[in-house]
């Protein structure tokens, strides 16, 4: 596949009557699913949109979305989902950064996005789903006054196709630039590795599409001919009902979700007989954890290790390495065909087995770069070979280790926190002296954050005080969930903060399974 919208061409070509969405009561099939983008995609060219713009959406997950996804391919645009989770002034900064002249909003987030409107500077349209402004065009406006006519301006396939944000470690996310060839890698291969997967079996989609966990997997089954049936969010209820309605045979999980599912009431109730295979990843499990969901689930389990600058998963732990007691379960697993991971150490040169350095990949799933980040996409992708920022080892067979992460980054149920967005909000509180935010353990979360705050003088402060503080801020998820009190911060002769030191107390008789 060429790009994006030759692989929806191609799908409507085999299978038109087949059924591809489904969300709530209705589905979509592939012929239905090809004239409705055609339509989006007329709409967008009919608006303006010159190939290469992004397309900016903010909404949670359901079946338009994907119209909207395949439209922008048609169009030439580039599909740049949001994550709903930001707060406001956060959701500014990535439309702005995007320069994003057509932005897509749920009815959810309309009174967000109408307190910044004003603030965008490239914005030239608005659509909506459900109600917002009167100067916002209905969805169903948009795109059913438009030609059915597939527009075909599709770009090259090294262009870009999808825009995906991730956390900045500075403070700013930067748009990491997903090619055509990218993501016809990732949807090629994907079903090998959690497949296989035969057409017209159903795959859950229910992790948000702003991420590449939630699209990357739904392009994936959608090229193996699954069925996708989309959730709004990731409710465990809903999804324990729809395992069972609909004979999901496949989904992707993060570990706090299916830490969820394993504690909902319905769980025991729930008949899992269709369930086929389960891919997991985008933070730490615990091994008890993954025991009792092989246990009561029965059906294979896959984990990935990835990022979105690698399109998703790079390394994957087969199914049959997924035996009780295999050392190998705390492996991450082997690199994806055609990709190629190494370790090394600071000067660049290949680690032993066994012996902790940096992780780095090279092959067809690593990004174009970050979108107008010449410096960062250079610190990044050096001589051909993307940093990650993650350290860990190999064994003498080729499995990768995570050991640790060289960045100081916290992922709370799949979500990436960094600390120093955290700590520049919290420095802004006139009672914070010094502050250093870092991961601890969490039963439902895999790690919460936690701010350790040393006090201005004379100042008189509290734990709620300061996470009430951030709220509003940054995202919900990025706020601590608690705060400790110290005298001082541990710091070396150069003046940076030990946090190893800081993590340490907290960590310990902890199986710290970091994956």
């Amino acid at each position: 596949m060429k790009t994006i919208a030759e692989m929806l061409r191609w799908r409507a070509r085999l299978d038109p009557d087949g059924i591809v969405l489904v969300h709530g009561d209705h589905s979509t099939t592939y012929a239905e699913l090809d004239r409705r983008s055609s339509r989006v995609a007329s709409a967008l060219v009919a608006a303006g949109l010159q190939p290469g713009e992004r397309v900016c959406l903010l909404d949670k997950g359901h079946d338009e979305f994907i119209e909207v996804l395949f439209g922008v391919a048609k169009a030439g645009g580039v599909y740049t989902p949001v994550n709903w989770r930001l707060a406001g002034p956060e959701v500014a900064f990535v439309l702005n950064d995007a320069e994003a002249p057509i932005v897509f909003v749920g009815e959810s987030f309309a009174d967000e996005v109408a307190d910044i409107e004003s603030d965008l500077a490239k914005l030239r349209k608005l659509i909506r789903w459900g109600e917002g402004p009167d100067h916002w065009q209905p969805y169903e406006d948009f795109r059913d006054g438009a030609d059915e006519v597939d527009p075909r301006c599709d770009t090259d396939a090294s262009a870009t196709a999808w825009q995906l944000y991730t956390s900045g470690t500075t403070g700013q996310p930067k748009g990491a630039e997903l090619t055509h060839l990218n993501l016809a890698e990732t949807a090629m291969l994907g079903p090998i590795g959690f497949g296989p997967v035969a057409p017209g079996e159903r795959a859950l989609i229910c992790m948000p599409l702003y991420h590449i966990g939630g699209s990357g997997y739904a392009l994936a089954a959608f090229f193996a001919g699954a069925r996708l049936i989309i959730t709004r969010e990731a409710d465990p209820g809903e999804i324990l009902r729809l395992i069972g309605k609909e004979g999901i045979h496949h989904a992707f999980f993060v570990p706090a979700l299916i830490n969820f599912l394993l504690q909902h009431p319905d769980c025991a109730k729930t008949d899992f007989g269709s369930m086929r295979s389960i891919l997991y990843g985008a933070s730490p499990i615990p091994a008890e954890l993954l025991a009792a969901a092989v246990e009561r689930i029965g059906c294979d389990f896959i984990q990935a290790y990835g990022l979105t600058e690698t399109t998703g998963a790079i390394v994957l732990l087969p199914a049959n390495d997924h035996v009780p007691g295999n050392p190998r379960l705390a492996a991450c697993g082997l690199p994806v065909y055609g990709n190629r991971v190494r370790v090394v150490d600071a000067e660049g040169r290949d680690c032993g087995p066994g012996a902790v350095g940096e992780i780095i990949m090279q092959g067809p799933m690593v990004m174009k770069g970050y979108y107008n980040r010449p410096e960062a996409t250079a610190e990044a992708i050096r001589d051909g070979w993307f940093h990650s920022g993650d350290a860990g080892y190999l064994d003498e067979d080729g499995y990768l280790y995570i050991h640790d992460r060289v960045k100081d980054m916290i992922v709370s149920g799949g979500e990436n926190v960094y600390p120093a967005e955290v700590e520049s909000v919290l420095f802004a509180h006139d009672a914070v002296a010094d502050v250093a935010v870092i991961g601890v353990p969490d039963e439902r979360w895999g790690e919460a954050v936690k701010a350790v705050v040393v006090q201005a003088m004379d100042a008189d402060v509290d734990e709620q005080t300061l996470i009430d503080f951030c709220k509003g801020r940054i995202a919900g998820f990025k706020c601590p969930r608690s705060v400790d009190f110290v005298e001082a911060l541990p710091r070396n002769p150069t003046g940076k903060i030990l946090k190893r030191e800081l993590r340490e107390p907290y960590w310990e008789g902890y199986e710290r399974q970091v994956h």
